[in-house]
C-alpha cells in the first residue's frame, strides 16, 4: 500500500568516516525516495529520533567490525507508516498511518525503510513513547534476565537519571520492591530521581559517593545496574555485598576516547576477577541485540505499566530540531547535562 503524496527525495545523516567525534564523522545527504520496498518492509516518516550514548560507538565502527563508510546511523525513531509492503500489511498487521517505534539502524533520517520485525506499534507519535523500545526495554530485560533483583535487596543504579537509568530506578523500586540508590551529577537530576522514588540519591560531583555508601549500606549493595564504567565500576565493585551481582550495560566514560574497548583501565588496583572472587560475586554483560527474543513481551508489559501510571517516561526539556541538530544533541548527552532521554524532533506530523 502506498501514499501518493510522498516526496521525490529526503535527507538523512550518513557516517562518512570512522570516528567517535560524531559531528566530524557524519554529514547530511539527500537521497532519492525508494521506488520499491520488499514485501516485509515499511517506509516510516520519522517524527522524533532518540539519542544514545552508543551513537558514537556506532560512528566509530565499534559494533560492526570491518565496516567501511558510508553507512546510515541512529538506533531509534518514532513516526508514521507512509508505505507498507504486502506481507508487512497482511501478515504483520501494519497499515499506512500507524504510529510506530522503529529500532533499526538509520533512525537519523527523515524517512526510513524498516523491516516490519524491527517495528512496534505505538499509542501515538509522542516523544514520550520513544524510549519504550530501547532505553526502557534495555532496563526491563537486563533486570529480569541478568540482574534478577529480589524484594528487599539494595540496588545501585549508576547514571540513574539518564535514558535507561531512569527506568531501572522505577522498575527496581516499584516492580521489584528494592531499596534503590542512584548516582547522578547535578541537583536537577537529584530532584528527578527523588520524584521517581529513588531512596538514596548521590550527587558524585558534590558528595563522596564511597563515603555515603559505606555509611548508609555498611554491608554493601546486592545488585548493580551499571552503565558508566571507570570510577563508577570501581565504586560498584568496592561496595558490592557478598554474592552480589553487577550487570554492565555499557561504559559511557570510555566511549569518547575508546578506552572502553581497549585494555582494562589502570585505575583498577585489584584485578576485577579477584575482587569478585573475594565476595563470591558476579559480573555479567548485557547487550540488547542478544536478548531480542524477550523484547515483545517486555514492551507490552512496559506499555501497560506506563498506562497504569506505575512508571513514567522523562524526556529532557532541551529542544533539538532537525537533522542539523543531531550532533548538538549527541554532544549535549555526552556533556552530562541531560535529565532524562534526549530526543530530536525531525518533522511535524
Amino acid at each position: 500500500m502506498a501514499n501518493t503524496s510522498l516526496p521525490p527525495q529526503f535527507k538523512k545523516l550518513v557516517v562518512q568516516k570512522l570516528s567517535t567525534k560524531f559531528r566530524q564523522s557524519t554529514a547530511i545527504e539527500t537521497t532519492p525516495f525508494p521506488t520499491s520496498i520488499k514485501p516485509t518492509e515499511v517506509i516510516v516518516k520519522n517524527i522524533f529520533a532518540g539519542i544514545n550514548a552508543s551513537d558514537i560507538n556506532f560512528t566509530a565502527g565499534t559494533y560492526k567490525k570491518g565496516v567501511h563508510p558510508p553507512f546510515d546511523c541512529g538506533f531509534e525513531s518514532i513516526g508514521r507508516v507512509v508505505q507498507c509492503g504486502e506481507v508487512a500489511a497482511g501478515k504483520h498487521g501494519f497499515a499506512v498511518g500507524d504510529a510506530v517505534i522503529a529500532q533499526a539502524f538509520g533512525g537519523f533520517s527523515e524517512y526510513q525503510v524498516v523491516p516490519s520485525r524491527s517495528l512496534k506499534k505505538a499509542p501515538s507519535v509522542d516523544a514520550h513513547w520513544l524510549p519504550l523500545d530501547l532505553s526502557r526495554t534495555t532496563a526491563s530485560i537486563a533486570l529480569a534476565e541478568v540482574v534478577q533483583p529480589k524484594k528487599g535487596e539494595v540496588a545501585l543504579v549508576t547514571a540513574a537519571a539518564g535514558g535507561t537509568g531512569q527506568f531501572a530506578v522505577q522498575l527496581l523500586k516499584k516492580h521489584y520492591g528494592c531499596t534503590v540508590v542512584g548516582t547522578c551529577s547535578s541537583e536537577a537530576k537529584r530532584d528527578l530521581l527523588k520524584r521517581l522514588g529513588c531512596d538514596v540519591v548521590i550527587n558524585y560531583k558534590t558528595e563522596d559517593a564511597s563515603e555515603v555508601l559505606t555509611k548508609t549500606f555498611p554491608t554493601g549493595v546486592n545488585c548493580v545496574y551499571e552503565s558508566v564504567g571507570g570510577a563508577m565500576m570501581e565504586l560498584a565493585l568496592k561496595h558490592l555485598a557478598l554474592r552480589g551481582r553487577i550487570c554492565t550495560i555499557g561504559s559511557i566514560s570510555g566511549y569518547q576516547d575508546l578506552s572502553s574497548w581497549k585494555e582494562e583501565s589502570k585505575c583498577t588496583r585489584v584485578p576485577i576477577p579477584s575482587q569478585l572472587l573475594m565476595k563470591s560475586a558476579s559480573l555479567r554483560g548485557f547487550f540488547l541485540p542478544h536478548f531480542q527474543k524477550y523484547a515483545d513481551a517486555h514492551f507490552a508489559q512496559l506499555v501497560a505499566l506506563h498506562n497504569q501510571g506505575v512508571i513514567s517516561s522523562n524526556i529532557d526539556p532541551k529542544a533539538f530540531v532537525g537533522l542539523e541538530s543531531v550532533s548538538d544533541a549527541v554532544d549535549y548527552l555526552h556533556s552530562g547535562q541531560n535529565v532524562g532521554k534526549v530526543v530530536v524532533k525531525l518533522a511535524d506530523e
